[in-house]
């Protein structure tokens, strides 16, 4: 019996112990898990009625959006279905839509019986999604920490807007300057003649350069059929490909367009080691020129399987060719091109595209489009879909010393690379929306940017998605003046997304744009966009002016007195602060802001004014006549108030003066005592 009771004890322990190095090893499970916490909604698009923290938090903390065999599209929309369905009704029916159209597109599949079925099993209307492992606390946490530090937004913004120091900015190529009253109404800083507040405090708008060089030529058109696109200023240098995909009707000019762009961020980020151990991330400013050559090398490393932002590089479809050219690289391999007759080269391509986009090719000719290969060869949208493949998107390669990354995998690039800079990618569509009178040029056109990285499954469709989504780049141009051909030679354009608004100019150089080597340049002037009141990253902002105004109301409701001295004290010191923060208020949060976040404050301000008017009033005129100067009263209510505070410690000011009357009195009462035993006494 003895033994058992001397082995239980060591049992105990060793359970003990085993249990420990269960939960170190549960604790220490993924350590070394690099595609655990890969999800990041790195897109500009926002889905209508998704909070744009909130969804965003929620996202980052699902898991497994990579895999090491690549992206996983299938949990990337489980992932959004459960945030979605986190949020509100009108958040799970747009992404339900924009889920719905991943399904058709991307997950359907045929069954050896003729019926169909998805690849994905996720419910785009049901905010259940069990397969994806998702700590529902860090969720919680992550979606309600940002609006506890919105306040902050302002103070990052600014510190943003110094990494430009020793980067000349670009000077204007045109004369022409952008309205500055007309810019505030299209920033919505004032709407229908009301300021509605600049909340992110850049008044003057930054320019972005742009110019852009005909390369190519239809073969057999006057048309200028792809076209180089270069863009710059000091935060981003942007270079890319531009090709016309579809002409109008009489083939006059060019109907239908898209581009692919590099975007090659201006610093490079590094690790850091403080002394106190504490790691971090620091980014300087570090010149990177975007041009073809440095356009085609980077593309040419993804060729050879080595890729940063998703393309399929293969037959280097990049290359300034027309996609009228029966030598274009993206059809078929250059060797191939030599030897094959026209027709049988396009017939090749015809069935890459039925097996790489049959869907569309299956849409086309149920609309009677499709008569022959080559016009099904000009119709399919350019960039093949090479360019919308995230297939990679989880790799990288080295630039020199610096790994040239995306935002969907510098989590991963931080692990293995000391330094690094992001180059992400671009896809236009543009499309024209009606001709000039003459039915020679296009006189109004329109284009929007669609995601590339982790979550385009979403939005990588041919179909409308505005009704859904928000925070494309909308871009809307108008020809301002033709040529004596009727050549579109200058325009201006209007371009708006979720968070600023930009204005360009563009005029071509030469007196045509239709000519090998034409170039046209453009002037492009950006302002942040004012948004809503009420909008996610003006609630901090709100918070703080509300709170100081609250602190001085405590203040005032603690100072009221008798005479007024130190209500009058308060009072001075409450619109002192008032007007102290009446411009930045009203400069930030505009009109509305101030009646909201002030209104009251400033009404209850003149209240009390209107209170020591009538104190004042109702004293006799005597006491009036002998009331000290508002100096005097000052110091007389600050001594109330210190007095106020220090009252535990210190006895107050008529405590002492009733003291002291008191002491007199009973002086003069020994006094009198004393006088009058000491009659008595000689009397008798």
């Amino acid at each position: 019996m003895v033994d058992e009771k001397v082995n239980k004890p060591g049992v105990h322990w060793k359970a003990l112990l085993a249990l420990i190095f269960l939960a170190v090893a549960c604790a220490l499970q993924g350590c070394e898990d690099f595609y655990r916490q890969t999800c990041v909604w790195h897109s500009d698009l926002n889905i209508k009625g998704c909070s744009y923290y909130g969804f965003r938090g929620c996202i980052q903390h699902c898991t497994y959006c990579l895999t090491p065999n690549g992206p996983d599209e299938c949990a990337q929309m489980k992932c959004a279905a459960y945030c979605a369905g986190r949020e509100n009704a009108d958040c799970m029916r747009n992404y339900a839509a924009l889920c719905n159209i991943a399904l058709e597109e991307g997950f359907k599949a045929n069954t050896s019986t003729g019926s169909t079925y998805y690849t994905c099993d996720v419910q785009c209307s049901s905010a259940r999604a069990a397969s994806v492992a998702l700590p529902l606390a860090l969720t919680l946490a992550a979606s309600g920490i940002p609006k506890r530090f919105l306040v902050l937004g302002g103070v990052l913004a600014w510190m943003t807007s110094l990494q430009g120091c020793g980067c000349s900015p670009p000077s204007p190529q045109l004369s022409w300057r952008p309205d500055s009253a007309v810019f505030d109404e299209r920033t919505r800083r004032v709407v229908d003649g009301i300021w509605m507040g600049n909340p992110s405090w850049v008044w003057w708008p930054e320019l972005e350069s742009e110019d852009y060089q005909c390369v190519d030529m239809h073969p057999t058109l006057d048309i200028c059929a792809s076209w180089t696109s270069h863009e710059w200023n000091c935060g981003e240098h942007d270079f890319g490909m531009c090709k016309c995909f579809q002409l109008d009707a009489n083939n006059r000019y060019c109907e239908k367009w898209s581009c692919h762009s590099l975007e090659a961020d201006q610093e490079i980020c590094h690790h850091t080691h403080s002394e106190n151990g504490e790691d971090g991330v620091q980014c300087y400013y570090n010149a990177f020129p975007m041009n073809y050559d440095v356009y085609n090398q980077i593309m040419e490393q993804q060729a050879g399987g080595w890729l940063t932002t998703g393309e399929n590089a293969m037959h280097h479809w990049w290359r300034p060719t027309s996609l009228w050219r029966a030598d274009i690289g993206r059809r078929l391999g250059e060797e191939e091109l030599l030897h094959k007759p026209e027709e049988e080269i396009l017939s090749d391509y015809v069935g890459y595209l039925r097996q790489h986009n049959a869907s569309e090719v299956e849409r086309l000719e149920k609309l009677g489009v499709i008569t022959d290969p080559r016009r099904l060869a000009g119709t399919i949208d350019w960039p093949p879909l090479y360019a919308y493949s995230p297939a990679a998107r989880h790799l990288y390669f080295r630039w020199g010393d610096v790994c040239i990354v995306n935002g969907d995998n510098v989590v991963l690039a931080k692990r293995y690379c000391n330094y690094w800079r992001e180059i992400e990618t671009e896809i236009q569509i543009c499309e024209c929306r009606a001709e000039d009178v003459d039915g020679r040029s296009c006189a109004r056109w329109t284009c929007e940017d669609r995601d590339v990285g982790l979550f385009s499954v979403l939005f990588r469709t041919t179909q409308s998605i505005d009704q859904y989504t928000e925070g494309v780049e909308f871009e809307s141009y108008t020809c301002t003046r033709t040529n004596v051909d009727g050549e579109c030679v200058s325009w201006q354009g209007d371009i708006s997304s979720l968070e600023e608004v930009e204005w360009t100019s563009c005029q071509a150089v030469d007196a045509s744009t239709h000519r090998l080597g034409a170039v046209w340049v453009c002037d492009e002037w950006e302002l942040p966009k004012t948004r809503d009141l009420f909008y996610e990253s003006n609630i901090g902002i709100l918070c703080t002016f509300i709170f100081i105004e609250l602190f001085v109301v405590c203040c005032l409701a603690r100072s009221v007195d008798e005479d007024g001295d130190a209500l009058f004290l308060t009072a001075c010191l409450s619109w002192s602060i008032g007007l102290c923060l009446l411009p930045f208020l009203v400069l930030t949060l505009g009109f509305y802001g101030f009646l909201f976040a002030g209104g009251v404050f400033w009404l209850g301000r003149f209240c009390c004014c209107g209170v020591l008017c009538m104190m004042n009033l109702k004293l006799p005129e005597s006491v009036r006549a002998e009331r000290p100067s508002n100096r005097v009263r000052m110091q007389r209510g600050a001594s109330k108030i210190l007095g106020r505070q220090t009252s535990s410690i210190m006895p107050s000011t008529k405590t002492a003066e009733a003291t002291n009357e008191t002491n007199e009195t009973n002086q003069n009462n020994d006094t009198n005592q004393n006088n009058q035993t000491g009659g008595e006494g000689t009397a008798s």
